[in-house]
């Protein structure tokens, strides 16, 4: 066993590691040690990494979401709304730093995207096309506040059927399915009758490598309105050094690996695409930048 006072000596951890640690060494002694040694990149035998494994699946609702689809939008629906009665590891997923700034991502979309629809809103008619939506929490949301009008609409399109039903869900219960189209599908093969004068791309990015990026960015510009905005959010290189506990926890177990970048190379994906670089923004960790730009012309 690995005592926890002599695992804060040899690195800086967190106060929710510390609190996971303290949970596990009540719980289960070998699942503590083999996250210890595997983080610091000690040898492990295969068989108490199966047995970890094992643990974080029936343990943990969060982990389990993520290794049974890794994009799935459940696993940020759960840091969204919390868990009831969360067990430790899933105190841990929303006590971390990661954690919060999922939750906080969206609070700064929802904050910032209303000042950007104003910026189109005084033009006519305002589309928006949120692309790889899951739910749509963050359209429906700030919709919500234009559920008055009838000029501001968005899209949101998924390829999970499911987490678009619970969209629809959530538009009705806020009373702006009117205001929203549902399209289940790939955004590559999706055909518009009307080109978009905003489009949302939050968390296709993080965990593509940047030649990728601006393929992605490319494709996406023939669905955008010339002078239109483009927001994308990606991993940011502060997250990584600020938690690197659950980027390895996320990463070995639930197969999630992001390629973390900086705005100088996320500004760099926007003007190799075909971009004119309008700016950034990020949550309060710093964790997730958002980068924005028009194409061809600004407005």
């Amino acid at each position: 066993m690995v005592p926890i006072q002599k695992i804060m000596r040899e690195i800086k951890l967190s106060e929710a590691v510390v609190h996971l640690f303290k949970a596990l060494e009540k719980e289960n002694n070998d699942v503590k040690d083999f996250l210890m040694k595997k983080f610091q990149g000690q040898p492990v035998s295969t068989k108490i990494e199966e047995k970890a494994f094992d643990y974080f699946i029936s343990h943990s609702v969060i982990f389990a979401a993520t290794v049974a689809n890794r994009g799935s939008s459940v696993t940020t629906e759960f840091l969204y709304d919390g868990l009831q009665s969360p067990l430790p590891m899933d105190r841990y997923f929303l006590e971390a730093k990661a954690g919060r700034a999922a939750k906080d991502r969206l609070i700064v979309i929802e904050k910032k995207l209303p000042k950007i629809i104003e910026e189109y809103n005084n033009k006519g008619n305002v589309l928006i096309g949120n692309i790889g939506s899951g739910p749509g929490r963050d359209i429906i949301d700030v919709l919500s506040r234009y559920s008055g009008t009838s000029n501001i609409k968005a899209v949101n399109i998924d390829k999970d059927g499911k987490a678009l039903d619970r969209g629809r869900m959530m538009a009705t219960k806020k009373g702006v399915d009117c205001l929203i189209e549902f399209v289940e599908g790939d955004f590559l093969r999706y055909k518009p009758t009307k080109k978009f004068d905003i489009i949302l791309l939050v968390g296709i990015l993080c965990p593509l490598e940047i030649k990728t990026c601006v393929t992605i960015l490319k494709m996406a510009k023939k669905l955008l309105k010339e002078g239109g905005c483009l927001i994308a959010s990606n991993a940011s290189k502060k997250m990584l050094k600020e938690d690197p506990f659950t980027c390895y926890v996320m990463e070995w177990g639930g197969n999630w690996k992001l390629v973390y970048k900086d705005v100088e190379e996320i500004k760099q994906i926007y003007k190799e695409a075909g971009y004119i670089w309008k700016g950034c923004f990020s949550d309060s960790y710093g964790f997730h930048i958002m980068g924005m730009g028009t194409s061809f012309s600004k407005i």
